[in-house]
Order: structure tokens, then C-alpha cells, then sequence
């Protein structure tokens, strides 16, 4: 008789796993609506990081504007 032994399968999560904070939305100078993901990059940290959410990245301008890669920037929409 074989013994069966079930196959080591073992599930790595990576420390480095985002977790979506919230989300926003903004609009560029044309009134093209966007909508900004914040995440937050390392579970316990304070560091975020902002994406469309296409997964683009974005970089954080102030607290009322975000700059695209492309130099596009985008305004939090008051509504």
C-alpha cells in the first residue's frame, strides 16, 4: 500500500501588500473625471501612495492637486 501525501503548498504573502486606504474623486483642467485611489504602501506605516484607478501612478502635489506622469494635473472635485 502507498502512502499519499498532500503536496507542501504554502501561500507567501508579500510584505509589501497595499491596502486601499480610500477613494476620490477628481477632475483635470478639461473636467475629465478621474477617480484617485490612496493606498497605504506597508500595513502599520503612515506612507501612502495615490493611482488612478487604471493603476496609474500619481504624485501627490498638495492637498488640492495631484500631477499625472504625462505633467496633467488633477484637482479633488468638491461634490
Amino acid at each position: 500500500m502507498v502512502a499519499l501525501q498532500a503536496p507542501d503548498v504554502r501561500v507567501r504573502r508579500s510584505s509589501t501588500s497595499k491596502r486601499e486606504l480610500y477613494r476620490e474623486d477628481c477632475q483635470d483642467e478639461e473636467g475629465n473625471r478621474y477617480t484617485v485611489i490612496v493606498w497605504q504602501n506597508k500595513p502599520g506605516l503612515s506612507t501612502v501612495s495615490y493611482t488612478l484607478d487604471d493603476g496609474t501612478p500619481l504624485h501627490y502635489e498638495d492637498k488640492c492637486y495631484f500631477a499625472l506622469p504625462s505633467g496633467r494635473m488633477l484637482t479633488r472635485c468638491d461634490d
